[in-house]
């Protein structure tokens, strides 16, 4: 525990890295706890299966705990990194980041979401001399916590641009009305595939939330999810390739199943598994967070055929409201998902390179718009091309 800040009734201490992160276990909880809006990446077990095995130096996590009173209101999980923003280099603030962290937010209770918080982390950096340019805070859903503290209590020099969408199925009334509601052309596939599925023998669909088949489970996910173009031979992107995303996938199993948030569910047939998802439960909404198929068996469309048994169970208990699809994947389309809109939320220091960086973010835009209508039809193609090439710079 380190620095201790205080400012309208609220204190903020210094959390650091895993012994940090260990000592705020029950806080944690508590601010969760009361939250409106909880997902996956709000619960402790997220962070701590994050810096046990995904990030390479854990004390550079920095856990910013601000307390109202004796009461604990908001968690800030952030750590330092360089940000190039049309080649200013800017010192800043950002949750962590990895491609299986794909969306994030504050730890927040509902009742601090009208609190200036952001202003009391500003004041806080600068009474104890950390120098910072700008906070940066990506994968933002519409209802995250720290865009409601940025509506309710505006910063100075904020910006928010959008990101892309985070699909979800919202299942409600009967299977068939859901099924109304997906492409005709998925229902055709999906009717076709299970009337060639039952040719095969030994087929089953397993939901498996706990018990010591768990870890069986999980090794037939990794299997299967390295068995297509994701494996050695494809782009080698598979979970079971990197010894560090297994020990993320196994912890997040090892400190969630106890508490039935995690869901490892199969489709099996002709004495092996052709399909598999690793979801994480919370509340009404299940997110999928990755899913694998045997390509030997495309033809049975299994991916989609798990997706379809997942949901038809989710409806027949009542449980699961919602399936969230954590992307906006092309895949997705014929399901005729909702979206939730997603966001990068910046906020620049006063600082002289925090003021640029504020200009230059704000402006761009405009600036575009200008280039692409006066400029841009003038200038060579190979100038257009190169432009193009280093204009996605954050």
């Amino acid at each position: 525990m380190k620095h201790l800040s205080r400012g309208e009734d609220v204190s903020i201490t210094l959390f650091r890295g895993m012994e940090g992160l260990e000592s705020l276990r029950n806080t944690w909880e508590d601010v969760v706890s009361d939250m409106d809006h909880r997902r996956f990446f709000h619960l402790w077990e997220w962070y701590y299966s994050y810096l046990k095995c995904l990030e390479p130096d854990p004390n550079t996590m920095m856990f910013f705990l601000f307390n109202k009173g004796e009461t604990p209101i908001a968690i800030f999980p952030l750590c330092f990194t360089k940000i190039s923003l049309r080649g200013l280099q800017l010192k800043t603030l950002t949750f962590p980041s990895h491609d299986h962290m794909q969306l994030c937010d504050l730890v927040c209770h509902r009742e601090a979401l009208h609190l200036p918080l952001f202003q009391l982390l500003s004041k806080y950096l600068r009474n104890q001399n950390i120098s910072w340019n700008l906070i940066q805070l990506p994968h933002l859903l519409e209802d995250a916590g720290a865009i409601q503290l940025i509506h309710n209590q505006p910063p100075a020099r904020f910006l928010l641009r959008h990101e892309g969408r985070c699909d979800f199925m919202v299942m409600t009334g009967t299977y068939d009305s859901f099924l109304s509601g997906i492409s005709r052309n998925l229902r055709r596939n999906i009717k076709r595939a299970k009337q060639s599925l039952d040719e095969l023998p030994g087929v089953e669909f397993t939901f498996m939330r706990n018990g010591p088949e768990l870890e069986a489970k999980l090794d037939a996910f990794l299997d299967v999810e390295a068995s297509g173009w994701k494996g050695a031979l494809g782009s080698g992107t598979a979970i079971k390739l990197h010894p560090n995303l297994q020990c993320f996938y196994r912890m997040l199993t090892r400190t969630l199943s106890a508490s039935g948030k995690v869901s490892i569910n199969t489709l099996t047939a002709d004495g092996k598994c052709i399909a598999a998802q690793f979801c994480l439960l919370l509340d009404d909404t299940a997110y999928i967070l990755k899913i694998g198929y045997d390509e030997d068996y495309k033809r049975y469309a299994p991916g989609n055929l798990l997706v379809d048994l997942f949901v038809k169970r989710g409806i027949e208990n009542g449980v699961i409201k919602n399936v969230n699809l954590i992307t906006d994947a092309e895949w997705h389309v014929d399901w005729r998902p909702k979206a939730y809109d997603k966001s990068v939320l910046y906020l620049f220091n006063a600082t002289p390179a925090g003021l640029i960086g504020y200009a230059i973010l704000k402006s761009y835009p405009v600036l575009k718009k200008q280039y692409k209508a006066y400029i841009e039809p003038h200038l060579p193609t190979r100038i257009q091309e190169w432009i193009e090439r280093h204009s996605h710079e954050t």
